[in-house]
């Protein structure tokens, strides 16, 4: 028998950028598992990239094309699937991910759509992926006799059409049966060329029942772990590679990384090679759900860590119906403050669209949210994703879903003349939850992400609470005036709402005859359509817009507070004013090629000393008796972090739109000048004393 080439491939689009630039782990694995049990005679190797893999597939294609299909990239690797099947139609199509529908009918449908697709591994992929393989290798590749057989952990057609399931394999307690991607050397490559983030798993499976959710599956129930050792061994593996090739930043992608205690050893052993070799600088995880001291305290030896407690809705009703348990405010509001004592930043997210949510509930929680001091409120509309309880016929009828459809951000391309989108289904609308309702939210989300995510407005949030002033009532009174402005600020805001509109569509069919016409698809290229919103609308406000956006943001507060308070109008301009010299001195001039990285500015207050003092006095007894000269300037450190992002993602101020793959990983904070009184200031190793 001649040697059997397979290929395994996580694609991803690269149309205007990477979309997906984290390494391929699912496959890692898979491939690693099959590895070690395959003959040697069987070839494997690892793509990524599609251009990559089309050039290989045209002059030497596979026996087995083994595709990860996820949301982001199912018709990418569907329609790839069909374009190996034209160049060998011998070859044997396995895919394996997390886009697979629940239930036999839906099952059965996407499978006869695409008879193209040989077997799907739900789920778990290494045994259920070498079990096809194997069989595959004994039949001597006759991929027609293999469909009269069901390899345990796959579902396929069989030869007489009917849907056969080979039932789930059992997911090993001890991880370390699956060897390690890494330190095989499968990873190697993905270390140099294009810079990627290394992608982690330390614990599989999720104990928690939310049901809009992928992880509390079921099938997903299990939790298993890769030992200590094995995790450590991969993280001096990592961080040797990381550092020679200028990487930066780490992901576990864990479900509920910090909930386990073998977890705290793992941070210990990050801490310390962050004191060692300097990496990771940024470290990012879905955080387990506890809001105990010691898991800020442990957490708190990282550097670059931004924590995140997701509360989806501050509403029992809700909650209950998500199988969710009831929030306790207090002790969440006690959890925040304990992270803020510790110097770290902390976020939550939200979910609209959620059975039994309203108006009123949501706006609840939002000002729940902000009475507890979150730092960070990223809100999400509810996804109708392959495999949740929320997506079940029952769920359906019960609460009688508005759905839409819409581009998933940056993830479409044109593939050897063909056009591919990644659609994905969205919840506008419930039976009590209409949606007129949707579009408020996502409109007024965009503002409170520009206002209360990303620091740069922290002091004058600051400043409004002093002042007796709820965020949230203030943020709804600017909410309201943007709808009747007139400047540069309201005109990029009115932007975000018209876009957030005219994403929507009532069917997949509608957005692939839309975008597939070249005078639509231009649209794309060009960034007029098809990026992620919030995260759009909110990198230009902090660079094209930053300076207007500071400006109206400024003037806002001013005539908030003057109105509440006619007899301090004076005092209140005065503040204002200084605070709008402040904030600007953050950012103005930091997101461009050519990095201004210092500046100078005079203001009345010692709004640093007001700071290091927690807030805990009026700012109007910082007045100074003359003015004072402040410095604000860039680290070495900090020019290096933004130079390495200007390079990786191809960022100026005039294409801010690669700082977009950061913002998960990258505080804002982090491109911060530091700011301090000319007086105060002194070299130390760049930065400010």
């Amino acid at each position: 028998m001649s040697k059997k080439k397979i290929y395994f491939a996580d694609l991803t689009y690269n149309t205007g950028g990477v979309s997906n630039d984290l390494f391929p782990l699912g496959i890692g694995y898979v491939a690693a598992y099959a590895k070690s049990f395959l003959p040697e005679s069987v070839g494997i190797e690892l793509f990524k990239y599609t251009d990559e893999f089309l050039k290989k597939i045209e002059t030497d294609p596979p026996d087995i094309f083994a595709g990860s299909c996820y949301v982001w990239n199912r018709s990418l690797v569907l329609l790839i699937s069909r374009m190996i099947k034209e160049v060998n139609p011998g070859c044997l199509v396995v895919l394996g991910g997390l886009s697979f529908p629940l239930d036999a009918k839906r099952q059965l449908e996407l499978l006869s759509k695409n008879p193209h697709v040989d077997y799907f591994v739900p789920y778990d992929g290494e045994i259920g992926f070498y079990n096809i393989a194997k069989k595959y290798l004994e039949l001597g590749g006759d991929t027609s006799s293999l469909r009269d057989h069901a390899p345990a952990g796959s579902v396929h057609i069989d030869r007489s059409g009917r849907l056969v399931d080979g039932g789930r394999t059992k997911r090993p307690s001890n991880l370390d049966e699956y060897p390690s991607p890494y330190l095989t050397g499968l990873f190697d490559k993905y270390f140099v060329g294009r810079h990627h983030t290394p992608l982690m798993q330390a614990t599989r499976g999720c104990p928690n029942t939310c049901t809009y959710c992928w992880a509390s599956n079921p099938e997903n129930r299990i939790v298993s772990s890769f030992s200590l050792g094995r995790v450590k061994a991969e993280l001096d593996y990592i961080s040797e590679r990381a550092v020679k090739n200028e990487i930066y930043d780490l992901v576990i992608c864990d479900s509920n990384f910090g909930l386990y205690e073998k977890d705290f050893e793992i941070i210990d052993y990050i801490a310390a090679l962050q004191e060692k070799v300097g990496y990771p600088r940024i470290f990012n995880a879905p955080y387990g759900k506890r809001t105990d001291v010691e898991y800020v305290r442990r957490f708190s030896r990282l550097k670059g860590v931004t924590y995140c407690l997701p509360l989806q809705s501050t509403n029992t009703k809700v909650l209950e119906n998500v199988k969710r348990r009831k929030v306790d405010l207090k002790a969440i509001s006690d959890f925040v403050d304990t992270v803020h004592e510790m110097g770290k930043h902390i976020g939550t997210e939200i979910i609209t669209g959620l059975p039994h949510e309203t108006r009123e509930t949501h706006i609840k929680t939002l000002r729940d949210l902000m009475d507890c001091g979150f730092d960070i409120v990223d809100p999400f509309t509810l996804m109708l994703l392959d495999g949740i309880e929320l997506d079940s016929e029952e769920s359906h009828e019960r609460y009688n879903y508005d759905i839409r459809y819409r581009l998933i951000p940056r993830n479409f391309g044109t593939i050897k003349g063909r056009r591919s989108f990644e659609i994905e289904r969205v919840v506008v609308g419930t039976n009590t939850y209409t949606y007129d309702d949707y579009i408020f939210f996502r409109s007024l989300h965009g503002l409170i992400r520009m206002l209360v995510n990303n620091a740069i407005y922290y002091e004058l949030m600051q400043y409004l609470k002093e002042r007796g002033v709820h965020l949230l009532d203030w943020i709804l009174y600017v909410f309201e005036d943007l709808k009747k402005g007139k400047n540069t600020a309201t005109t990029a805001f009115d932007a975000f709402v018209e876009e957030a509109k005219t994403e929507l569509w009532d069917s997949p069919e509608a957005i692939i005859d839309y975008y597939s016409k070249e005078e639509n698809y231009s649209k794309l290229l060009k960034r007029d359509r098809g990026d992620n919103l919030m995260q759009k609308y909110g990198v230009l406000a902090s660079t094209i817009y930053f300076d207007a956006y500071v400006d109206y943001f400024i003037a806002m507060a001013n005539r908030y507070l003057i109105t509440e308070s006619p007899q301090d109008s004076g005092k209140i301009a005065s503040e204002t004013e200084d605070l709008g010299k402040f904030i600007s001195s953050k950012l103005s001039g930091v997101i461009t090629k050519n990095i201004k990285k210092a500046l100078r500015f005079e203001v009345k207050h010692n709004i640093s000393k007001w700071i290091r003092d927690g807030f805990s006095k009026p700012l109007s007894g910082y007045r100074a008796l003359r003015p004072i000269i402040m410095i604000a300037e860039l680290s070495e450190e900090q020019v290096e972090l933004i130079s390495n992002v200007f390079k990786r993602y191809d960022v100026d101020e005039k294409n801010p739109y690669g700082m977009y793959k950061t913002i998960p990983y990258i505080y804002v904070d982090n491109y911060f000048r530091k700011i301090a009184p000319a007086d105060e200031y002194e070299k130390v190793s760049g930065g400010v004393k």
